[in-house]
């Protein structure tokens, strides 16, 4: 994520929201370390009989519960506003952690008891979160609090704990104090190494992105603009090729008369193209204007479909309102999503052979609501189901069925169903048939 506005973080690899989330593992992680520390200390003192500072051992389980319970409460109902306070807080943390995590280690018996490897949670949490030299700094800080805690505990400056009955001597104490650096470096720079690779490659990913979607609105803005200079045109020549077809129908010669019928069936199915082009354009950049109200779903669903219902008679399919619920009233754009039905009705009768059905059924849930057209046409094949709802797609089979038609339909049918909050499932086998399910949220989602 690129924030631009002045002295806050650049940060390749997290957006505000993503790095709660982070913070918020850290804080569930903790919960697991207490239990762990409950769990364990009983084991040791009862049945293994480690000579330890067990009292000590549960106050720090109760500071770690007190201080998560803070995080938790700072985490679930303050969030920080920007990257640099959210850092900050996740620093403390880690911090807080080393500290307290040093004198777990030392009331547990020191340098002898392979429990000071838990710093190397939060290294790599460090070396994931952050960037820069602040991983190695708590590298560091890790290796500090170890090496100081095991100097006082041998030249006994603070009381010892032991594991075995045999003290750690200064040669293990340096060889494993020198495998500690070495493991905690180590890390860090892998971790970081890593990590550094990644946000590059994110940052690469995320300005290709931006030039994309740059792309796509320019090239919507061409079309919308390009379409919206066709449309005038089109519309006076289709006029003119209606008027000459039928005022002078009967002038003409046959082969003139198919000629103009042609030409009227392709400004049609220009026509249409371009209002598809414009419609898809503006749900896609979302400047198109929603005019949500309460209406009666059944009784609107019945009207599109015998809007429908000439166009279905001429093909000889039989068109079934399957209706078994109660009018209810629903919230819904009426101009937009009869564009989504009459398109479904339509492309349903279109691919359907004489002597098919045509059903639409509406339905109504307990969150949604929606409906079902399905047909008894060609079906569509499986290499085809990922891209009916590209833009201009139309399969090698629509087009041998029906040669007009403009490939936008589904695309816009998607778009309007998705502006809205919506669903739309496909279900379709090759010679049975096809059915498109829509479903709309009773509560649509809020503008952004």
């Amino acid at each position: 994520m690129i924030d631009n506005k002045p002295h806050q973080l650049i940060l390749y690899f997290y957006t505000l929201d993503s790095l709660r989330a982070r913070i918020g593992w850290i804080v569930n992680l903790r919960w697991i370390a207490v239990l762990g520390l409950l769990s364990a200390a009983p084991v040791a003192q009862i049945v293994f009989q480690f000579d330890l500072a067990f009292s000590q051992i549960y106050a720090i389980a109760a500071i770690l519960i007190f201080l998560n319970l803070i995080y938790f409460f700072l985490y679930k109902f303050f969030p920080f506003k920007n990257f640099s306070q959210e850092f900050a807080f996740t620093e403390i943390q880690i911090i807080i952690d080393y500290v307290i995590l040093s004198f777990l280690v030392h009331f547990t018996g020191g340098i002898g008891n392979t429990f000071f490897y838990f710093y190397i949670v939060h290294i790599i949490i460090s070396g994931i979160l952050f960037q820069g030299r602040l991983p190695y700094v708590n590298a560091f800080l890790a290796v500090f609090l170890l090496t100081l805690w095991s100097l006082l505990e041998h030249f006994n400056f603070v009381a010892t704990y032991h594991l075995t009955t045999t003290p750690v001597s200064f040669k293990v104490l340096v060889v494993s104090l020198c495998a500690f650096y070495l493991l905690v470096f180590t890390t860090t720079y892998v971790i970081t190494d890593f990590i550094n690779l990644y946000r590059g490659l994110k940052r690469i990913i995320d300005e290709k992105s931006s030039l994309l979607e740059k792309t796509i609105n320019d090239r919507d803005r061409i079309f919308r603009f390009t379409a919206h200079e066709l449309k005038s045109p089109l519309t006076t020549l289709r006029s003119m090729l209606a008027v000459i077809e039928e005022v002078y129908s009967e002038k003409l010669e046959p082969e003139v008369k198919d000629m103009i019928h042609r030409a009227v069936r392709r400004t049609d199915q220009v026509l249409m193209m371009v209002k598809d082009m414009i419609d898809v354009t503006q749900y896609r950049q979302g400047i198109s204007q929603k005019m949500i109200e309460p209406t009666d779903f059944t009784d609107w669903i019945h009207k599109i479909v015998e809007r429908q219902r000439a166009y279905a008679e001429d093909k000889k399919i039989e068109l079934i309102f399957d209706s078994s619920i109660s009018d209810i009233k629903v919230p819904l754009d009426c101009t937009a999503m009869e564009k989504v039905l009459a398109n479904l009705v339509n492309n349903a009768i279109r691919y359907t052979p004489k002597g098919g059905k045509v059903t639409v059924r509406p339905f109504v849930k307990s969150t949604v609501y929606g409906f079902v057209v399905s047909d008894t046409g060609m079906g569509i094949c499986h290499e085809d189901m990922a891209k009916i709802f590209e833009e201009f797609y139309r399969s090698k089979t629509a087009r041998e069925m029906e040669q007009l038609g403009t490939g936008l339909g589904l695309c816009l049918v998607k778009q309007i169903v998705e502006t809205f909050g919506g669903k739309i499932y496909v279900e379709s086998e090759i010679g049975k048939g096809s059915t498109f399910t829509i479903e709309m949220p009773k509560i649509l989602p809020e503008e952004d």
